[in-house]
Order: C-alpha cells, then sequence, then structure tokens
C-alpha cells in the first residue's frame, strides 16, 4: 500500500505541476519547449511510477478481491470501485500511448493546445485514480 501511494504521489504530483504549472506558460508563451523540457526530466520517473502501480494496483485488487470476483459488481462496493480504477487504467494507458506515438513526436509550437487536452485529461484520471483509492481504503461508498 505505502509503495503504490508514493507511486501515486509521483505520477499525480508530476501531472499537476505541468498541467497548472509548465503548461499554462507554455500556452500563454505559444512555446512547447517548457513542456518538452518537463517531459525529459518527467516521463522516466513519471512512467516507472506509472508501472508501479499498476503492478501494485493489480496486487492490491486480487488481495481485496480473490480472483477478481465480484468485480463491477453493484452489490460489492469494493468491487466496483476497484472495477472503476481498472476502467481508469484503460483510460490513462489509451491517453498515454497516443499522446507519445502522436502528439509528442509531432509537437510543435503551433499544435499545443492538442497536447493541452491531453495532459488536462491526464490529470483529471490521475486525480480520480487517487480519490477512488482513498474510498477502496475507506470501504466503500457508503
Amino acid at each position: 500500500m505505502i509503495v503504490h501511494a508514493l507511486a501515486a504521489t509521483v505520477w499525480t504530483g508530476g501531472h499537476l505541476v505541468v498541467d497548472l504549472g509548465v503548461l499554462p506558460r507554455a500556452l500563454r508563451e505559444g512555446r512547447a519547449a517548457p513542456i518538452r523540457a518537463f517531459e525529459e526530466t518527467f516521463e522516466p520517473l513519471g512512467l516507472t511510477a506509472f508501472a508501479i502501480q499498476v503492478v501494485t494496483g493489480l496486487w492490491m485488487g486480487w488481495i481485496y478481491l480473490p480472483h477478481f470476483q465480484g468485480l463491477f459488481n453493484p452489490q460489492n462496493p469494493i468491487g466496483l470501485l476497484v472495477g472503476t480504477k481498472l476502467l481508469l487504467l484503460v483510460g490513462t494507458a489509451a491517453l498515454a500511448v497516443h499522446a507519445r506515438l502522436r502528439l509528442i513526436p509531432n509537437l510543435r509550437d503551433d499544435n499545443l493546445s492538442g497536447l493541452a487536452w491531453h495532459i488536462r485529461g491526464t490529470t483529471a484520471l490521475a486525480i480520480a485514480f487517487v480519490v477512488v483509492g482513498a474510498l477502496i481504503r475507506l470501504g466503500g461508498l457508503d
């Protein structure tokens, strides 16, 4: 749990920094360079943290829901929350793959706004991960 939380702190914190600190300046100046500089620094640490979250999250999911029984079951609040986290994972992975393969390699000053929406989306998903994870730890929505 602690390793998962630390990795979540890195992942979510990094996205909050880029979303609330780096991105507004880059958009205001119309320059992609600050985003590129942040990506170069954060990407190795951020992706490592994300990988740790995936591994530890699946492991904890297996502990909370042996064999993932009850996943997405409305009668099982923890199963519903673990299922929600898996959906958040799919959304995050889709945004990350699209950004890494399509947007970042072609990032220029004149097309920065497309990546901005990905950054905002990934940040929102990261925050949702934290909220849903806290709900799991607190025992659900009740």
